[in-house]
């Protein structure tokens, strides 16, 4: 079980110091924090994070609209833009990579974590829309199962998940550490968990076998 992990590219080392601060603050891991644009591909592999804050303006080099269109053709990964800039013309090219947000400095707390957390319901659905029967696993956002608790999304491994338990319209999925209720069926969490090797025992009970 892990929080979602967000990296962060920014060139100005008291912006990313503030905007990981806000992270914490929102319940969230700090995957990494890069200022120098010609590092962010190797942190990137590094730490697979499951979200990015990108600048646009990053000095010298390429800017965050050019990294994120590299970035985003090795692996599919939510973008967030944080920038100053709203001209039409950066706004028409940010267009061009399809980000995930788009969010105007100066922001707040709130203003983040809803950007964020709309950023990766949008990653994972168009995720789950490109299932094919060659390639069972891409409705699960990188083999991960997540789910919400305590306000904040938490990754599942599915091998981390004993079983799964329906309680009417809930769901209660139980690990070796910890106990979360599910506003979903029973019905959606068999779907994701099946190619993982769960088996339904009973109409009340899914197991991780």
């Amino acid at each position: 079980m892990s929080i979602l992990r967000i990296l962060i590219v920014e060139d100005e080392p008291i912006i990313a110091d503030e905007i990981a601060a806000t992270i914490e603050d929102l319940g969230y891991l700090v995957a990494a924090k890069v200022i120098h644009p010609d590092e962010v591909n190797a942190r990137y592999l590094q730490c697979e994070p499951d979200v990015i804050l990108m600048d646009i303006n990053l000095g010298r080099g390429a800017d965050g609209i050019q990294l994120a269109a590299g970035l985003k053709r090795q692996k599919s990964v939510p973008v967030i833009f944080l920038t100053s800039y709203a001209d039409q013309e950066t706004i028409e090219r940010a267009k061009k990579v399809n980000p995930d947000g788009y969010i105007l400095k100066p922001f707040d707390e709130k203003d983040l974590q809803i950007a964020i957390e709309l950023a990766f319901h949008r990653f994972e659905q168009q995720a789950e829309k490109i299932v094919t029967a060659e390639n069972p696993d891409t409705y699960l956002v990188n083999k991960h199962l997540f789910i919400r608790s305590k306000n904040k999304l938490i990754k599942l491994q599915p091998a981390d998940i004993i079983y799964a338990e329906a309680q009417s319209n809930y769901t209660l999925v139980k690990t070796s550490a910890e106990k979360f209720t599910l506003s979903t069926t029973l019905g959606v969490i068999e779907e994701k968990l099946l190619p993982f090797g769960f088996f339904r025992l009973h109409r009340s009970y899914l197991a991780n076998v």
